[in-house]
């Protein structure tokens, strides 16, 4: 099971614009920039997918028993080295076997282990579905947050809620319904 994960990120996504979003939100284009690049962040963890280029990665596995670590954010990186910490240093570690297209390291036995990417990993353009999803949810975050207090409560016909019997983000914000299909189990 991976224990821990250093990502070192490239470019963020240009899409959606900051300026469309600062509009909407009648924000900062700063302001906007940060909880776009936030909820970016936010469909990745949701997704298990990668939206950012990743220039580097390693990642920390501890097994209790003989099996395989899968990695953990698609898509994944085309090579990795591994290493197994013995007598209080990491050593490389030989015989296991890595497979790219599912991003498994197999044949490892019980013990620690730190898996590193090799290579710069470049995922696809994001479907506009996900686009929306960050856009949505960058919106809601800018418009709903704790500074913009705008309604404490709602009533409508004979309803009335108030602002923290909201959904959470991705639901309240519409978000997780347009990124539910790009979800990895």
């Amino acid at each position: 099971m991976i224990t821990q994960i250093d990502l070192t990120r490239g470019t963020a996504p240009t899409t959606p614009t900051a300026v469309d979003v600062a509009l909407e939100a009648s924000v900062t284009n700063e302001r906007a920039t940060s909880m776009i690049e936030a909820s970016w962040h936010l469909a990745e963890a949701y997704t298990g997918r990668t939206y950012w280029p990743v220039t580097a990665a390693v990642a920390v596995a501890t097994l209790e028993a003989d099996g395989t670590v899968t990695w953990p954010r698609y898509p994944y990186p085309s090579a990795v080295t591994v290493d197994e910490w013995q007598g209080g240093a990491w050593a490389s570690h030989t015989g296991h076997e890595y497979v790219p297209e599912t991003g498994e390291v197999l044949n490892l036995t019980a013990g620690r282990y730190r898996i590193t990417q090799t290579g710069t990993v470049t995922p696809d353009e994001p479907q506009p579905h996900v686009v929306e999803a960050v856009r949505n949810l960058a919106l809601y975050q800018l418009i709903h947050s704790a500074a913009r207090r705008e309604f404490k409560t709602m009533t409508a016909g004979d309803s009335t809620l108030t602002r923290e019997q909201l959904y959470g983000l991705f639901k309240g914000s519409g978000a997780g319904v347009l990124i539910a299909s790009e979800v990895r189990w």
